[in-house]
């Protein structure tokens, strides 16, 4: 079974909620109109820094954006949600418990040095390693030799289900079959592939404090640092020698601005281009972004989405929760405050989702069901249900008065609490809350590790349902994808009648660039893939 810790279940909600934040407390602006600069240089718009850009340990999108540019995954996904080559040119399977990764023999060092499997091996002993403690560590929990967590036993050096077959290939075998799929969007995506040679004489300890993780020398990607500034810059210059080809481009930027800056800079031409979901173009903004003839814009995919948690502890009928679900108007929220700039849902499953169950369609707003089903269930109308709401997200309160207005009319009391992020989660956590919204990214190609944490032993909503139990252990080890299917399908039934955690919309966003640049399509997935072939007219 797939686990990740409480703590990092919290780092990824973090950069889910501040993407969120940054989308929807923009400010009206006004801008002057201008034009783009013809310099041979790209720059690119985000509205959160790049704190840490370690590939161990990178912090927000902007960082892993910036530490991938650097260190090339062994594969990566494509808009399309295809994996695509990166270091390695393959990674295969034949009995879906031995993976063998394949390294381009062409990629080297930006010294000039041959990336090899010692390169490999040596970084996923990093990751494997408590005193390294990866942000992403768990990502590897599923590989032979490792714990739930993706570390090392105390006192043990190696991996046992890593091995190097030579200089190109290494094989790495599982604890239970899995799909070729999880394990390319878990150690394909995650592991960033570091130069042993430059490395391997630091200690551990001091390894993520060290010159080279604030400013690397020795990389594998198509652009180098030429200068970094976290609260405010990264300047990159193109690596000449990229083995799979250098950019024609004297330089990539990335800007680090307020939310309401980011139109008003698209307009000038001070910036060419956004990053959807990590240089967020406000709701407010979005129709003159829209407007401008000198930009191509495209809405991302519905990724982050705010749920409702349900305390089972205070709401323990299904028809109760039944009830909450109806209640909810959906569609005027996603209509009148989104714009239009997301979608009405109410399970683990956005459109976006290869696993979306289709017969399973988000329940209507309908007060009189609701009324029925709280009857029904001897729901006691005195009750004041607390609605926890995370503060500094202004679509995000307006839709939290529109809920408890809709709970009002079908009969449910409740009051908005608001909270900074710190007391929600831990109202979350020590399941002090009644009812708590807050938003979730939930991985579209690999949901397990997502869902099992929400259904399963330990969530933070006190479900438990014998028969998800099973099927979440039966998806863990499953590894025929119509099966899979079928079990998830089983799966979003079951959740929309126990309804343990409804969600209520997921918000798209919005991206942008200049027609001047060729080659680059805004995305939240893939969008530097081919960064190297980018040009400006």
């Amino acid at each position: 079974m797939f686990k990740r810790s409480k703590n990092m279940f919290f780092f990824m909600m973090l950069v889910a909620v501040m993407l969120v934040v940054a989308a929807c407390s923009g400010e009206e602006e006004t801008v002057q109109e201008g034009t783009s600069s013809d310099e041979n240089v790209v720059n690119v718009g985000v509205t959160y820094a790049p704190s840490n850009i370690n590939p161990l340990q990178p912090v927000g999108l902007v960082s892993t954006y910036v530490a991938n540019l650097l260190f090339l995954p062994l594969v990566d996904l494509d808009a399309e949600l295809n994996y695509q080559p990166m270091l390695a040119d393959a990674i295969t399977t034949e009995d879906n418990k031995t993976f063998t990764i394949h390294l381009n023999k062409e990629a080297k060092w930006t010294d000039g040095t041959d990336i090899t499997a010692d390169d490999v091996m040596y970084t996923l002993q990093l990751m494997a390693n408590p005193t390294v403690a990866s942000n992403y560590a768990y990502m590897f929990g599923i590989i032979e030799g490792l714990d739930a967590g993706g570390y090392l036993a105390e006192g043990q050096e190696t991996i046992s289900g890593v091995t190097k077959v030579d200089d190109d290939t290494v094989q790495i075998v599982t604890k239970q079959p899995t799909t070729l799929t999880i394990f390319q969007d878990t150690v394909g995506r995650y592991l960033l592939t570091l130069p042993k040679a430059q490395l391997e004489t630091i200690p551990v300890a001091e390894l993520n404090a060290s010159d080279f993780m604030q400013n690397p020398t020795v990389t594998s990607g198509p652009f180098v640092i030429a200068n970094i500034d976290r609260s405010h810059y990264v300047e990159m210059v193109p690596n000449k020698d990229y083995f799979k080809g250098a950019s024609s481009l004297d330089q990539l930027n990335f800007k680090v601005l307020q939310g309401n800056q980011i139109a008003a800079q698209l307009k000038s031409g001070e910036i060419d281009m956004n990053i959807p979901s990590a240089g967020v173009i406000p709701v407010s903004d979005m129709e003159l972004v829209q407007e401008l003839d000198t930009l191509t814009t495209a809405y991302g995919e519905p990724l982050a989405t705010q749920y409702m948690y349900i305390n089972e502890n205070v709401v323990a009928d299904a028809k109760q929760r039944q009830a909450i679900s109806y209640a909810m108007n959906r569609q005027m929220i996603v209509d009148s405050l989104l714009k239009g700039a997301g979608e009405v849902t109410d399970g683990f499953f956005p459109s976006i989702s290869p696993y979306l169950n289709e017969a399973v369609t988000p329940v209507a707003h309908d007060v009189e069901k609701a009324k029925q089903l709280l009857a029904e269930s001897g729901w006691d109308t005195s009750k004041t249900l607390k609605l926890a709401v995370l503060s500094g997200d202004a679509t995000l309160e307006q839709a939290a008065n529109i809920i408890v207005e809709n709970l009002r009319e079908a009969g449910i009391t409740a009051e908005i609490q608001m909270m900074d992020f710190g007391t929600i989660i831990n109202e979350i956590v020590s399941m002090e809350y009644d009812l708590a919204i807050s938003t979730v990214s939930i991985t579209p190609i690999n949901p397990l590790p997502d869902i099992a944490y929400f259904l399963g032993e330990g969530n933070p909503n006190a479900y438990s349902n014998a028969r998800v139990n099973e099927i979440l252990v039966a998806l863990s080890t499953e590894v025929d994808e119509a099966k899979i299917q079928t079990l998830y399908d089983e799966l979003q039934v079951i959740t929309q009648q126990d309804v343990p955690m409804p969600s209520i919309y997921a918000t798209t966003a919005l991206g942008a660039v200049n027609k001047r640049v060729q080659g680059a399509t805004p995305s939240d997935f893939g969008m530097f893939i081919n960064v190297h072939e980018w040009t400006v007219q």
